[in-house]
């Protein structure tokens, strides 16, 4: 572990990444003037510059400098900040790519192709095919991982079946761990490969010129994490707030998880600020915030240590995908079927009704039970948070990439709008795609997290304030 106030090549990061300011509050000291503080313009800001680092992958070059940027934020914010190295995993990071399609009359730039996790380096012009063969790009639908001996034969496969709901940007998946004998695949649109495809079908000679550079190695990702000091005296232990840093799928991540880093980072800021202000005392219990440097893996390496070290977590509020919705415009926390859980959904739900209405808070919000797939379950599913009751929370505007409904857990809340014994969870579009930009996302719908920002800062202290 390194604690970054010591490294003084951080602090010459520090002078060239200030931290976005926060505006005066207009209102009396209190939890409504540290509400003031989140910004939204800053939410998006920091998403933006964390896609401008690049995929931000478990160790990789761009995971590290996610890390430095986070590390950079939270201390200009106040924070003490330690950075943790967890242990090694394999990862990839696909550095510099492109396709162009060259036909008889024309030629075109495939711009949404985007490279699978772990595609090998490597780059060429080959003859376009519908058939997988040596010394050929093949099309084809969709991958096939029962085909990995006949994959090496062409030069690069591109799949163009595997797309968003609306066909206009290519899902990226992964090929295997530590893979770099088979050929490299890229992700295409619908539209790239109907016109690929009908050049084909006319008897037409096509070409495809690609490059991908890549780095596969095993490393270690960089997870952060800063803490908000407890008021003197205090009794031991620590709320947390956290998201995945990483962009799970290896695209762009800005709604998963660019979101959810930033909501993590602001609420960090608004409350560290009202305190050196005034406006808010110490909290009663200590505060952390955390950054994995690799989803799920990250999170379990931080809950091992911890039980290790006899440190007392009190529970967690962890974000994911919580900047952009396609059919909907809410606000869900998850899991509320699971009993540990309930007192703190019940008291988010308790906060969200009483600012119903008002403004920088969602009117719809539900509740929903165990999707699975983030972080919060490492803790909830952990003998520790099973014997001590412990809750892990998810707050989210989008799961997944399909509109879904699940059946509302009895006795608990569900949506707010109706009392139906089904639950909306709306869905992101542009999920571990291509697309997963910030003009397709949190660009476009910045007020959702400053949603999630604000209950989470608002329901943390009403949970903490419980405790005195």
């Amino acid at each position: 572990m390194l604690t970054l106030p010591t490294s003084v090549a951080l602090w010459a990061v520090l002078a060239t990444h200030p931290g976005a300011a926060v505006s005066n509050s207009l209102t009396e000291p209190g939890p409504d003037a540290a509400l003031e503080r989140i910004q939204e313009a800053a939410l998006t800001k920091t998403v933006q510059e964390l896609v401008g680092l690049g995929a931000r992958m478990g160790g990789t070059a761009s995971g590290d400098r996610a890390a430095i940027y986070l590390a950079t934020q939270f201390l200009h914010a106040g924070l003490d900040v330690r950075v943790f190295s967890d242990p090694l995993q394999w990862s990839h990071e696909e550095i510099a790519f492109g396709v162009t399609a060259y036909g008889p009359n024309e030629s075109f730039d495939l711009d949404h192709a985007w490279p699978y996790g772990y595609s090998p380096t490597k780059s060429g012009r080959v003859p376009l095919s519908l058939d997988v063969a040596p010394g050929v790009a093949a099309l084809r639908e969709r991958q096939d991982r029962r085909r990995v001996a006949e994959d090496k034969q062409a030069d690069v496969i591109l799949i163009d079946g595997n797309t968003t709901l609306d066909g206009s940007w290519p899902r990226i998946n992964h090929l295997r761990a530590g893979n770099t004998e088979t050929a490299p695949v890229f992700g295409i649109n619908q539209a790239e490969g109907a016109r690929l495809r009908a050049g084909l079908a006319a008897g037409e000679a096509w070409e495809i010129d690609y490059h991908v550079v890549s780095t596969i190695q095993r490393a270690a990702p960089k997870t952060v994490e800063a803490r908000i000091a407890a008021a003197p005296g205090a009794q031991p232990g620590f709320l947390l707030f956290c998201a995945h840093g990483d962009s799970d799928a290896g695209g762009p991540g800005a709604n998963d998880n660019g979101s959810g880093v930033a909501i993590v980072l602001e609420i960090a800021r608004a409350w560290q600020a009202a305190i050196d202000a005034g406006e808010l005392p110490p909290p009663v219990r200590e505060v952390r915030f955390a950054v994995w440097g690799s989803e799920i893996a990250s999170t379990g390496a931080y809950l091992k240590d911890l039980i290790a070290r006899g440190e007392t977590i009190l529970g967690v509020i962890n974000y994911d995908q919580a900047g952009f919705g396609t059919g909907a415009e809410q606000l869900n926390i998850e899991p509320d079927d699971l009993p540990a859980n309930q007192a703190l959904v019940l008291s988010l739900v308790g906060l969200l009704k009483d600012k119903q209405g008002a403004d920088g808070f969602p009117e719809r919000w539900a509740t929903n039970k165990s999707l699975g797939g983030t972080d919060s379950y490492v803790f909830s599913s952990s003998k520790l948070f099973k014997d001590q009751g412990l809750p892990a929370v998810t707050v989210f505007t989008s799961a997944w990439d399909k509109p879904e409904e699940h059946p509302r857990t009895k006795d608990m809340p569900g949506e707010s709008w109706s009392e139906r014994d089904l639950v909306n969870v709306d869905y992101d579009n542009f999920y571990h795609s291509a697309g997963d930009t910030p003009e397709n996302t949190t660009d476009r719908e910045p007020w959702n997290m400053g949603w999630c920002a604000r209950v989470g800062l608002a329901g943390g202290l009403r949970w903490l304030s419980a405790m005195q």
